[in-house]
């Protein structure tokens, strides 16, 4: 059985959307199968191996890509693409598959294997998030595309790799190595000052407070995202009121190093109205959404907070001035990815995380030239 007819060809944002026939994928399968030594090699590879055709279907997969399929409740694979037998969020968006929406002109898999149809070798790493039975599950993988022909026609020869755990290292060097660390050294330059008498306590006693908050803060948001992608992570919902909530929010990070020079506000338009929630996860969603987009402002702008009813929901919101570019929006909640340099990118994938997974809600934005930047969140009343 070829899984290819789930799949139209009815238009493409990006790469090509025509598909080989289930015969003509059958035939390649089988012509690549007689090369037994080389199969017999790519089977020992632990890594995802597969050989896709000029429409970049999979007419091979090794053992370990078998596995993976089996585990998946997929008996055959072949015809599918990679982001299809991964299940993509973004493949399965498309009605013509993976490849085919505005977000696959940033991943990595896409562009080598794209460039490996056309003889050329090409690494990139690739930032996936699936769809799966438990919610979003992010992928990092490192994508190594070789060309080959075979019987007259170009093949590409693909190695995916997990580096989640690479990644994920790496950002947690960061945090703890450099915001950390960059606390811990505010908290003791402070406490140095103390101990030879060149201030008082009353002089920095805000100061320590405000340093030592943030290092806690620190600390328990990564113990939460990893709770959180270890499905270990409890709700507690309580009764809340949404104006005592947001200011909450807005006077805990009225004094934060990110909001120097920069003004705070509750929108006055926003609706008061009780609602049931998790305080501590909607409190670190909704301040890591004020802390993006306080980063994201220059000096003396204005950060907006709000919240509001419709159509029987109920929603918050955070508004900067700024614009995200094209390429920004299209991986803005993958996990590994950041606008800050590499080693960072958690905030936002967190957000969305925690919002819909953990609070069943739904976070979007919208991102446009005058109007500036807003997140939202939104939730249906328990």
């Amino acid at each position: 059985m070829i899984f290819n007819s789930q799949f139209k060809t009815a238009g493409t944002k990006f790469a090509p959307p025509e598909r080989s026939s289930d015969l003509e994928v059958k035939h390649q399968g089988e012509s690549i199968a007689k090369m037994s030594l080389v199969c017999g090699l790519l089977n020992a590879m632990p890594d995802f191996v597969m050989i896709l055709n000029q429409n970049r279907q999979i007419v091979f997969g090794n053992k370990a890509v078998a596995e993976f399929a089996m585990l998946q409740g997929c008996s055959c694979y072949f015809g599918l693409r990679p982001g299809e037998l991964v299940s993509c969020q973004h493949a399965a968006s498309a009605e013509s598959g993976c490849g085919t929406t505005e977000a696959c002109k940033t991943c990595g898999a896409v562009l080598s294997i794209l460039q490996s149809l056309q003889g050329l070798k090409s690494t990139n790493e690739c930032r996936i998030i699936r769809l799966t039975g438990k919610g979003m599950e992010p992928l990092d993988m490192r994508a190594l595309a070789n060309p080959f022909m075979w019987e007259g026609k170009m093949f590409c020869l693909l190695i995916l790799t997990d580096i989640s755990n690479e990644k994920r290292r790496k950002v947690l060097e960061r945090i703890f190595f450099h915001d950390v660390l960059n606390t811990a050294g505010s908290i003791w330059s402070i406490s140095e000052l103390l101990n030879a008498g060149a201030v008082t306590a009353d002089e920095v006693k805000k100061d320590l407070y405000s340093a030592s908050s943030q290092l806690i803060d620190e600390i328990v948001s990564q113990r939460q995202l990893l709770a959180a992608e270890s499905n270990e992570l409890a709700v507690n919902m309580i009764k809340m009121e949404s104006l005592e909530f947001l200011n909450s929010v807005m006077v805990a990070f009225r004094n934060h190093e990110v909001a120097k020079h920069k003004r705070i506000l509750v929108d006055k338009g926003s609706e008061n109205f009780e609602f049931v929630n998790d305080q501590t996860l909607l409190f670190r969603i909704i301040g890591n959404l004020l802390k993006n987009a306080l980063e994201a402002s220059g000096e003396n702008e204005t950060v907006m907070l709000g919240a509001g009813r419709k159509d029987g929901e109920y929603y918050f919101w955070c508004h900067n001035a700024g614009v995200m570019p094209e390429e920004v929006k299209l991986q803005i909640f993958q996990r590994s990815y950041s606008t800050k340099g590499q080693g960072r990118g958690i905030g936002t994938y967190s957000i969305k995380l925690l919002a819909e997974r953990y609070l069943h809600g739904k976070v979007s934005f919208i991102s446009d030239k005058g109007k500036g930047t807003t997140f939202t969140v939104t939730f249906i009343p328990e």
